[in-house]
């Protein structure tokens, strides 16, 4: 008789079905990533475990651990040009878990994809519909995506303004998606603010001229972005720091807003 052999318990199957005590065991017990199978394709990978992580709503403790594993991920886009904070706010996450992604990559909030997204177009049209019952979470589904928005006007405010492919800015998005009045006025203050902050420092300059800046602006962040990681994807990545917050990317952020002007 022989024995069957004990199937393969692949990363990703564990996280696609939400065993997250079995995801913290396997990530806990293993000494080496090596040791650790991600999956049975090599579909999801080292640079884009934690983009999948997110996509079912994986709580905090457990993006922290991914990230401890395969820091890379916060620095590496998908195909379609998500990071991992797109990803985040297209599925939802708490804001604990949205303030966390961005902490590792604050440039990337503004930064548009493929589509001319950024992260809060994404929580305009996706928040509610992919928003679930967390257990232990007490607060409406409009309580956390009001925190959301919160974080993302602290920090991309300019990407408020910003227009996707489709010529539509976060606050058209949200105002077809019905979402609540609350979250819409905190969107149209974030967009008034920063569009004042960049007449202001635009010395007059015509509506036009502004928002022709402000797309340049994020196109510029965005190829910043995508060739930072491009290169790191061939230089070996070191134990980072918690606060790995570059300059580069804090100055990317803030220059970003000012050249808006």
């Amino acid at each position: 008789m022989f024995k069957k052999s004990k199937a393969r318990t692949y990363l990703s199957r564990l996280i696609a079905k939400k065993k997250w005590d079995a995801v913290s065991h396997t990530l806990t017990s293993s000494t080496s990533n090596e040791e650790i199978e991600i999956d049975a394709k090599g579909t999801i990978n080292q640079d884009n475990i934690l983009h999948f992580a997110l996509r079912f709503h994986a709580p905090l403790h457990i993006v922290e651990l991914l990230y401890n594993h395969y820091p890379q991920c916060v620095d590496k886009p998908d195909g379609t040009g998500k990071f991992c904070t797109h990803v985040a706010a297209k599925y939802s996450a708490l804001p604990d878990v949205m303030a966390y992604v961005i902490s590792k990559n604050p440039a990337a909030a503004g930064c548009p994809d493929n589509h001319r997204k950024c992260p809060i177009h994404y929580v305009a049209e996706f928040y509610i519909k992919h928003s679930i019952r967390y257990q232990d979470q007490n607060e409406t589904t409009e309580e956390l995506m009001l925190q959301v928005v919160r974080i993302l006007k602290h920090t991309a405010p300019q990407s408020f303004n910003l227009e996707d492919e489709d010529e539509r800015n976060a606050i058209e998005i949200a105002i077809e998606s019905d979402v609540g009045i609350r979250v819409v006025k905190m969107m149209q203050r974030a967009a008034r603010d920063d569009w004042r902050e960049m007449k202001q420092s635009g010395h007059g300059a015509k509506h036009e001229v502004l928002a022709k800046n402000l797309e340049q602006s994020a196109k510029e962040a965005r190829v910043s972005l995508l060739s930072d990681s491009r290169r790191s994807g061939i230089i070996q990545h070191t134990p980072r720091v918690d606060q790995r917050s570059s300059s580069n990317n804090i100055s990317l952020q803030r220059s970003f807003t000012a050249k808006s002007a």
